[in-house]
């Protein structure tokens, strides 16, 4: 596959991602009876829908970041050391063709840019499983299973996430 079909495969997930996410977000924005749900879906289908195509995004984010790598590092080279940036750039218009430095990325650099990837990857899962750490299954008598947040200053009395009416 050619690198514009790539990014064009890669955009348009993206762009659904992007879609089902602010779509799943305006709807969990909606006062609603918990137990219903919304359009026929209940609370919690949204929520996952809205959590996993959340992370859909980013992670089509993060391959367009990717197949825009050297791009990315030019631009940056060029808004921070512009001078320096010119006089690399005439450096390469007159080094041979051959030259492995002025045609490609250095096995050197992949791997510093691979780790620092993979550092960030690994923090931001870290991040997320912090944040929802918290989140523990408590039963309510009916027999239904609604998440609460331990810690949190003021619980719900009737135990229900997302209530559009806080007690």
């Amino acid at each position: 596959m050619s690198k514009a079909k790539a990014n064009y495969w890669v955009d348009v997930a993206i762009g659904f991602a992007g879609l089902g996410s602010a779509v799943s977000g305006l709807v969990l924005l909606l006062p609603g009876d918990p137990t219903v749900g919304i359009l026929g879906l209940s609370y919690q289908v949204w929520n996952n829908l809205h959590t996993w195509s959340s992370l859909m995004a980013l992670l089509g984010v993060v391959a367009h970041m990717a197949l825009h790598w050297k791009w990315l590092v030019a631009m940056t080279k060029q808004m921070i050391w512009p001078a320096r940036v010119q006089r690399a750039s005439e450096r390469i218009a007159e080094a041979p063709s051959g030259n492995a430095a002025a045609t490609g990325l250095s096995r050197r650099a992949f791997l510093v840019y691979g780790g620092a990837a993979t550092i960030v990857a690994g923090a931001a899962l870290a991040g997320y499983r912090a944040i929802f750490a918290n989140v523990a299954e408590a039963s309510q008598g009916d027999g239904q299973t609604t998440a609460t947040v331990q810690g949190a200053g003021v619980a719900c009395p009737h135990n229900l996430v997302n209530d559009p009416y806080p007690g």
